[in-house]
């Protein structure tokens, strides 16, 4: 029977791919679990060239047996260029900072992103203002990022602190990136963009890596190979494939809600997975991130008028 005869609402979220979503807001808070295990072997810079050699093979392959052109035009060039150096930048800061602090404040930590794209958008993005709600959000979201940094003060002993730090900043660069991809590469697949920053971005892992880390970045256990391969195929390739097609069918704004779930399960596996503890700080810092997180997604974007 012809798909014309049920379209799909757009306005309404079927319960079976809400339960989808937030399954992708679990796979997603597990990234922080899995870079950890994975940074027990593998140095950072050898970690990330690891993931994603393994995401582009994965995507590459899909694009190419659903016929999705992956090739840039010359005149896009830069533009890719630009955002694949964001890309490699950000990764660098949450392997890097990952690598001294716990995966359960990584995960609160990156995760602080749609709160830097909502401050980033209200400057540099036409008709996308701040609004009251967003405000709100961005309020309870910096008072939790305050109480995850409280336990490095508690004691004296700042055992997180640079980690935490460069977690943050990685939080920032993956708003500023969604921001600046927004802004300049609208009209290029997403498939095109994602497959280019793996292009640039996996051999100036593996370079970096060469340099700062030689042998000494590559071990060998089951875990941590376990955990690339979560990174690679489970992230870099299910998630991105699978959140992909649910934008084809929901707007992203009615969708992105659910993921205020993610650092929340991020210190939830933490704990179940490795044994990490939740301090009270990092308890009501998640909270107040993840509740900053759905405040602002759920708040009406003000566009210019005329």
């Amino acid at each position: 029977m012809s798909k014309t005869l049920y379209p799909i609402n757009k306005n309404v979220i079927p319960p079976r791919v809400i339960f989808f979503v937030l399954f992708l807001a679990m796979l997603w808070g597990g990234n922080a679990v899995s870079l950890k295990i994975g940074l027990e072997e593998f140095s950072p810079f050898a970690s990330a060239g690891l993931r994603f050699t393994i995401g582009l093979a994965l995507i590459a392959g899909w694009a190419s047996a659903h016929g999705i052109s992956i090739k840039p035009q010359r005149h896009e060039y830069l533009r890719l260029f630009l955002c694949a150096i964001l890309f490699i930048a950000q990764i660098a800061a949450l392997n890097m900072g990952a690598n001294f602090t716990r995966a359960g404040r990584t995960a609160v930590m990156t995760n602080t992103y749609p709160l830097f794209v909502a401050l980033i958008a209200h400057f540099v993005v036409p008709g996308d203002y701040m609004t009251r709600r967003k405000a709100l959000g961005l309020a309870f979201a910096f008072g939790g990022i305050c109480f995850v940094f409280r336990d490095n003060f508690v004691g004296g002993t700042r055992e997180f602190l640079v980690g935490d730090l460069l977690t943050l900043l990685g939080g920032f660069l993956l708003g500023l990136l969604i921001v600046v991809t927004n802004r300049l590469i609208q009209n290029i697949s997403t498939y095109c963009v994602l497959t280019t920053q793996m292009v640039i971005g996996v051999p100036i892992f593996f370079t970096l890596s060469a340099i700062f880390e030689g042998k000494a970045g590559y071990g060998f256990s089951f875990p941590a190979l376990l955990a690339i391969l979560y990174q690679g195929a489970g992230i870099a390739g299910f998630c991105f494939v699978a959140w992909t097609l649910l934008l084809k069918d929901y707007p992203p704004s009615r969708l992105s809600v659910f993921f205020f779930t993610t650092p929340l399960w991020g210190i939830l596996l933490s704990n179940l997975l490795i044994g990490e503890p939740i301090t009270a700080g990092l308890t009501i810092g998640a909270a107040l991130v993840a509740l900053g997180i759905y405040t602002i997604n759920r708040a009406p974007s003000v566009r210019a008028s005329g």
